[in-house]
């Protein structure tokens, strides 16, 4: 079905400003960035006074969408649904844009679905303005974007579709999640703490357990599409937090591999997207499994060869933790980048033999139950990505 295209500026306000009449001894909501998940759900907000807070802050009614306009934020999906605020008013970081949709119009949480969407993301990027560290997307491309409208009520129906689809895929995330969690506590009473360090092991470089090299440059002009003269090549996107996602994978021919053996991935290795590694189901780190297709590894992606096979467990675990994280300080308004100093200065426990195979056996009980969470994953995002798509161009 064919649906009439409108601007986006012509159903909707952005960056409404609040009435001049409002009471301003009312409590209103106050949401920080950091505040708003990548999934479009409030993590945390703060309870101020309305004449406190309406100056140098981003207004908001209850039932606007709020928007990310800054890298790497806007990028990562920083949003913010419908009705998630406890008040009738909000305010919350001048890096948000809000849309607020014509009630008799446009749907808000079709509008959510709409701007949340991987379609909108990739012209929003195309569109941004300003420094390095710094580019934002205008007021103008919001108003500016076209749009499928379809009847209100069709609206309601395909948006209440895309949420159904999209709590499977986060019940899916949330599932892996604890299984890492149980992992991460268990890493906790074999090892300790790499910083309190109560087991008194040796600590040094992460190069002592683990060969580390970033990824070779190859050229995009020169990708080819999958057959036997190709192979796969693992960039960024297909680093996914515990799993790798192949659904947009790039292949190079064979016949130009000649000097580049050193890129092909081996089971065992610990794979880190080095690019915004940090997402909202947290660190975009996997293991290489065994049984895959010959694999090359890309620029900006770093892989980490155990010196020794039975320490590759260990080492995913030690980048996974939360000393990691501070290693690598990232903040929410520079695009989160790990160099290749800061991986290769971590420092981390060196374990014993007996403790690491201790750990070894756990993770083998628990690896077997989320390989087959992973793959329900994978299934649950690729049936909202394929909805979301079909949802938009007129055929769900």
């Amino acid at each position: 079905m064919s649906w009439p295209r409108v601007k986006l500026g012509d159903v909707a306000k952005i960056n409404p400003r609040p009435a001049k009449d409002a009471d301003e001894s009312q409590q209103v909501t106050f949401v920080a960035m950091a505040s708003a998940s990548e999934d479009g759900y409030l993590l945390d907000s703060e309870a101020r006074i309305l004449s406190e807070t309406k100056k140098g802050f981003t207004y908001f009614d209850k039932n606007d969408v709020l928007l990310a306009k800054i890298t790497p934020c806007f990028e990562n999906g920083k949003c913010l649904r419908p009705g998630h605020i406890p008040t009738e008013i909000g305010f919350g970081s001048t890096e948000f844009h809000v849309i607020r949709p014509a009630s008799e119009k446009l749907d808000g949480l079709y509008l959510f679905y709409l701007v949340w969407s991987e379609q909108f993301r990739f012209w929003g990027e195309k569109s941004m303005s300003g420094a390095a560290g710094q580019r934002r997307v205008g007021s103008e491309f919001l108003r500016g974007f076209e749009i499928p409208l379809p009847p209100l009520p069709e609206q309601k129906r395909i948006a209440a579709i895309l949420d159904k689809a999209d709590s499977i895929r986060r019940k899916r995330q949330q599932a892996i999640q604890l299984a890492d969690d149980f992992l991460r506590a268990v890493f906790l009473d074999i090892f300790g703490d790499s910083v309190t360090n109560p087991n008194g092991f040796r600590k040094g470089s992460i190069t002592e357990l683990a060969e580390i090299i970033t990824g070779n440059a190859f050229k995009s002009d020169d990708y080819i599409g999958d057959s036997v003269a190709a192979v796969r090549l693992c960039r960024g996107t297909n680093v996914l937090t515990s799993y790798f996602d192949w659904s947009d994978t790039a292949y190079w021919p064979k016949d130009k591999l000649n000097g580049l053996e050193r890129y092909l991935l081996s089971s065992g290795d610990v794979i880190l997207a080095m690019d915004r590694p940090w997402i909202s189901s947290g660190l975009k780190v996997c293991v290489f499994p065994e049984g895959e297709k010959d694999t090359y590894l890309v620029q900006r992606v770093a892989r980490l060869r155990p010196m020794e096979a039975a320490l590759s467990e260990y080492i995913y675990s030690c980048i996974k933790s939360m000393a990691f994280e501070a290693h690598c300080c990232p903040t929410e308004t520079t695009v989160p980048h790990i160099s290749p100093v800061e991986l290769r200065s971590y420092e981390v426990l060196i374990p014993d033999k007996a403790s690491l195979l201790k750990y070894n056996q756990a993770v083998t009980k628990v690896k077997s139950a989320i390989a087959g969470m992973q793959k329900a994953a994978m299934r649950a995002g690729d049936a909202f990505g394929s909805m979301s798509q079909k949802a938009f161009t007129g055929q769900l």
